[in-house]
């Protein structure tokens, strides 16, 4: 089965068929939903003409539940979807 999408103009989630939802939140933000909870992961979108959203991979948390790749995989698949460009930065400031 192919993996389908939809997006909220209201709300701002897009939501995948595969069970998982995404939202740029904020500037330095992203929402993410799954049937295992709800995360935030830190980001930052970029100044220009289209969005552009740099992602701190050690932001999201990897466990057995929740793979990082998994989690990741996904964001990529929602930002091919909207047209926006993911940027993904290794380190993580805290």
């Amino acid at each position: 089965m192919t993996e389908a999408f939809k997006r909220s103009w209201l709300t701002g989630w897009t939501r995948s068929s595969a069970g998982y939802s995404v939202r740029v939140g904020s500037r330095t933000g992203i929402d993410y939903r799954d049937e295992d909870g709800a995360i935030r992961i830190d980001s930052e979108a970029m100044s220009g003409p289209d969005l552009e959203v740099v992602v701190y991979v050690r932001s999201i948390p990897d466990d057995a539940k929740r793979p990082r790749a998994e989690v990741l995989a996904r964001l990529r698949r929602v930002f091919e979807f909207r047209g926006w460009t993911l940027t993904e930065e290794d380190a993580w400031f805290d």
